[in-house]
């Protein structure tokens, strides 16, 4: 009996133990994303080896995301999505969906998604999240990598489909009283506004 209570003690501080060093990239980085009021860096997008997209990002507790590159501007208040396209002089306005997985949910990637995925070490400071099973979540793995700071390196999400897009961050400058006038978008002049709500 002895025996058999020791055994499944050791086999309970195994799993556990294994657990806990497996999660410990994505703890790390939660507890540095979470005690941050905003951020704002320099990010890059390839969808595959293909450079796409590049501009800052900014981001603002709990869910505002603004975007800005080339002629383009893209805000989100975490209710609203605004995609401004400055050289067509249009904004189209949706609704934000609490259910995607991309720059515009990266406090979801962080905070939510882990619960509902199977975490394993891809590297030192990566972290895979494959949804756990019956698990639907629109995408087939995310991998987060954080930098010395425990701040994200990189995001790479291969969808459904297994198109993978991966967006890697730079230069963050932290807590620097971000307005949250820069989270909203109010539409002036002749801007042609398509609104998709």
């Amino acid at each position: 009996m002895k025996n058999l209570i020791f055994g499944l003690l050791a086999a309970f501080i195994l799993i556990t133990t294994g657990t806990n060093a497996q999660n410990a990239t994505i703890l790390a980085i939660q507890k540095k994303f979470n005690n941050l009021t905003d951020i704002t860096a320099s990010y890059q997008q390839y969808t595959g080896k293909t450079l796409t997209a590049k501009g800052t990002f900014s981001y603002k507790k709990a869910d505002k995301v603004r975007l800005t590159f080339a002629n383009s501007l893209i805000i989100s208040d975490g209710k609203t999505n605004w995609n401004h396209d400055k050289k067509q002089n249009k904004v189209i306005i949706t609704k934000s969906d609490n259910k995607a997985v991309s720059l515009l949910s990266v406090n979801r990637i962080v905070n939510s998604v882990p619960a509902d995925c199977d975490l394993s070490d891809t590297g030192p400071g990566k972290v895979k999240m494959t949804p756990k099973k019956g698990k639907k979540l629109g995408f087939r793995s995310v991998e987060i990598t954080k930098d010395s700071q425990d701040l994200i390196a990189s995001i790479v999400i291969e969808d459904n489909s297994k198109s993978i897009m991966k967006v890697t961050f730079s230069g963050y400058s932290l807590n620097r009283g971000l307005a949250d006038s820069e989270f909203t978008f109010k539409p002036s002049g002749d801007i042609k506004v398509v609104d998709l709500r």
